[in-house]
């Protein structure tokens, strides 16, 4: 029952919002409505490359110009401030995540919304090897929005890094996440910020289920409700309930980089071994849930299929770990490793 009630609150705000776009007085366009490719949206970011690089672990600003031509031929230019975001990437990576903060009076001008913040995911290793990590982990952004409504929208980005003092350049996959401040406003939340160790009782049953079997299934064990690791707390106005929205996948198992490291924290002996985290005390709660991942399994195996930048080798791989997941619920949740 708590399950469907869930629902009907989400289908409800759907509504809303689908109203509201229907009327552009209204509503806005963002910038990452803005972008659109086929299978991903070339983009240039000038900035002085070279000096980010090699102070990775400043907390300054850098300036920058962000290229992007329409389909008409017109280069869109936009000045941006970049900030270099992440602990372990920024130590580990070759290049490191970034978040692009734009001019609000710049997208007001091209009568966009004045959502300005975007994170970008980033390339972490050079070559085909960093490609297809960011292609792997763009799978599992799309996996979560066809599980939840209540997830960030994600785009693939082909981006040159031209440096601004000399002809070096860097081209990288990257993804592209919304802006909160859109998210919010789509579903009128409203994101819980510096509040940690929340009790389990003040989330959403349907939300919190939902979002702990998906990363069950994509064998990531690198999250917290706790201290608000690789996720985002929301709360809706007159629902006395909260709602997670994760991001940040690359240790999961599906993504399986070749940086990861088993999780000592839980006793994991591999990277792909699957811990169902912060779990309600039995398995039979979760059947509303499961029976709808059960639903969807064809869905995430099309997505892998028609994701054409990946070989073969690559989707079979995945599509074998997808379904290990599901002999895996035949058999109960993990909960512990030995």
């Amino acid at each position: 029952m708590k399950y469907k009630l869930f629902f009907v609150f989400l289908f409800g705000l759907l509504s809303a919002v689908s109203q509201a776009e229907s009327n552009s007085l209204l509503t806005k366009p963002d910038l990452f409505d803005m972008l659109e490719g086929k299978q991903f949206v070339s983009v240039t970011l000038m900035l002085n490359l070279d000096s980010m690089l090699n102070n990775r672990f400043s907390e300054d600003e850098i300036s920058g110009t962000f290229h992007y031509k329409q389909e008409g031929g017109k280069v869109l230019k936009l000045s941006v401030k970049i900030n270099l975001r992440g602990k372990f990437r920024r130590r580990m990576c070759g290049f490191p995540p970034l978040k692009l903060n734009f001019n609000k009076t710049e997208l007001n001008d091209l009568q966009l919304s004045k959502a300005d913040e975007y994170k970008l995911v980033t390339h972490c290793l050079e070559g085909e090897e960093g490609e297809n990590n960011i292609f792997k982990e763009f799978l599992v952004y799309q996996f979560y929005q066809q599980l939840s409504p209540l997830s960030y929208r994600a785009k693939l980005l082909k981006i040159t890094y031209q440096d601004t003092k000399s002809d070096n350049k860097i081209v990288g996959m990257a993804i592209m996440l919304e802006d909160k401040s859109s998210f919010e406003k789509r579903f009128d939340l409203k994101e819980l910020k510096d509040s940690f160790s929340i009790p389990r009782s003040s989330f959403d049953n349907a939300n919190f289920r939902t979002h702990a079997l998906f990363q069950y299934m994509i064998g990531n064990l690198d999250w917290s409700t706790a201290i608000i690791k690789n996720l985002d707390i929301y709360k809706a106005k007159g629902v006395n309930k909260l709602f997670v929205v994760p991001y940040d996948f690359d240790f999961s198992g599906f993504v399986n980089v070749s940086y990861a490291v088993p999780n000592k924290d839980y006793n994991q002996k591999k990277v792909r071994d699957r811990l169902l985290l912060e779990a309600d005390e039995n398995d039979l709660l979760y059947q509303d849930e499961i029976k709808r991942f059960i639903e969807l399994k064809p869905v995430f195996l099309d997505l892998i299929r028609k994701q054409k930048a990946l070989n073969l080798n690559l989707k079979l791989d995945l599509e074998n770990y997808l379904s290990s997941f599901y002999e895996n619920l035949k058999l109960g949740f993990t909960r512990t490793f030995n």
